[in-house]
Formats: structure tokens, sequence, C-alpha cells
């Protein structure tokens, strides 16, 4: 029986479904992906844990891989030759996180699609194909509205004893925070947009104190902002979101689009469960 392998990779995990006839066979979880960030044998460690859990790599005839960092044609390039490697009878396609994002919500309409999850990233669809895309500048010099640029803004706060004394102390509490550990963990081990968006839940839970509020309603109003002056539409058009930003913060995120003169049209957690069933 000849299988489909989905895959929806983001910068915290990679989503890896097996279908066959419209069904999902098996699903694997495993670490973030982005070319621009994960070293070559890192990726090939994800992808071989997933071959290794799943036993099935000889029966898929096709790889539709939508990743994070693959807008480029060189980082494509990189990731379906290692995918290839794997699957050396399937077709392999390789999209941007984007296209999954396309392809679940905005086929055949025009729109703006986003994803706010620990990254964030826009383009216009034009119902068919990506017809404009807002450079992507990643966590050091945009991602606003992002997990890591929550987090940033959250922990930038904390830092130069800007927030409520009563929110920095449950910060600590919480966090075991302080600011050598801080210092470290950003500007001496890996990953440091992975440790800086781990502070968003916290943002979410406490979105009823009012400085929590206007950290994350400005974060989302930056990237409304920013992200619009790229497209002459994008007053006009609607704005479908995916991502788990997006999804939890939807009220806050809301907010800053109507001050900001944006429509929002849907938005989702994820695409997988719809790419599936397409």
């Amino acid at each position: 029986m000849s299988q489909t392998l989905l895959v929806d990779a983001g910068a915290t995990k990679t989503a890896f479904n097996v279908i066959s006839d419209g069904v999902v066979q098996f699903e694997y979880f495993g670490a973030g992906i982005n070319p621009n960030y994960t070293s070559e044998d890192e990726i090939s460690r994800i992808i071989g844990e997933f071959v290794r859990q799943s036993g099935q790599a000889d029966r898929m005839r096709e790889v539709c891989y939508y990743g994070a960092g693959c807008a480029s044609l060189e980082n494509a390039g990189r990731m379906g030759s290692t995918i290839r490697k794997f699957f050396p009878n399937a077709r392999v396609q390789v999209y941007s996180d984007l296209m999954a994002v396309c392809h679940a919500l905005s086929r055949n309409r025009r729109s703006v699609v986003g994803i706010l999850g620990t990254g964030a990233a826009t383009c216009l669809f034009d119902g068919n194909t990506i017809e404009n895309r807002a450079p992507s500048l990643g966590y050091m010099l945009g991602d606003e509205g992002s997990g890591t640029n929550l987090g940033k803004r959250l922990l930038t706060a904390y830092l130069r004893e800007q927030m409520p004394s009563s929110l920095a102390k449950q910060l600590e509490q919480e966090h075991q925070l302080s600011l050598g550990e801080a210092i470290h963990r950003v500007y001496r081990e890996p990953s440091p947009n992975t440790f800086m968006a781990s502070f968003a839940p916290f943002v979410q839970q406490n979105l009823d104190n009012a400085f929590v509020h206007d950290l994350a309603l400005n974060a989302f109003r930056d990237f409304f902002s920013i992200q619009k002056s790229y497209y002459e539409e994008g007053e006009m058009l609607p704005w479908n979101l995916s991502g788990s930003v997006a999804f939890h913060f939807q009220e806050v995120l809301r907010q800053a689009a109507e001050i900001e003169h944006c429509r929002i049209g849907e938005i989702i957690q994820a695409p997988m469960p719809l790419l599936v069933t397409q």
C-alpha cells in the first residue's frame, strides 16, 4: 500500500503524519527544524528518528514537507536532498511553512496569510501561489508578535526593572529567573529563541494584568503595522493566521488587528488537520 508523508516543521516541533486513502495511519512529533538554525546532522537525526519509529520509509511514495526557513530556494534544496536520503523511492516536495497555511485556509481565495508561533511570517496569497512576502528577519531583527518576541519583551522589562514588582516576583518564582541566568541562556547557550519563547505561556496566563496585556497588545500591533506595510491590500483582505501564539492569544490579537485596521479571517492552531483531509 503506497503512502504519503505530510510534514509540518516549525522552530519548536515537527509533526509527521503518514497518510493512506485520506486516513492518518501514523503520527509522530519530533524536535523543531529550521535550516537557518538547525544543523544538517540534527535535521538528519530528527528525520531518522521518525523513520525508526514508523518503520514505513520503503512504502512512502510521496513526501510533502512544509517547513520554517524553507522559503529560500537554497534551504528548500538542502531539505529536499536530506529528505531523499531517507525516502529514495518517494516524490519529494518542499514548501515554506507559510504555504501549509495557504493550502489549509486560503486555497482559491486571495488573502494575507501569516504564522504566529515561535517565529512570525506573512505572505500575500493569490489563491494559488505566494504573490508577495514580507522579509522574514528572524528573532534578532524581526518576528514581532511571535512567541520569542513576547518572551523577549517580558524578559527585557524584567531585567530593566520596568514591570510591577509583584509580577517580577511571580516570574522569578515560576522560572527561577535571575539576571545572570538570563544573560547566560541568551548569549552563551544554543537556541536563545526557544528560551525566550518559553516565557510566552506566562504572558498568556497573565493577560488580565494591565502591564502584560499592554505588552502583548503592543507586540501584536507591531506585527500588523509592520507586516501590512508590504501589502497594498493589507487593510482590505482577510488575514488567515496559524500558530500557537495566534490561537492562544486570539482575543488580544483581534484587538490589535482592529486598532491597526486589519481584518481577521480564520485562526487555527496548526494546518496539519486540514491538510490531511484535503
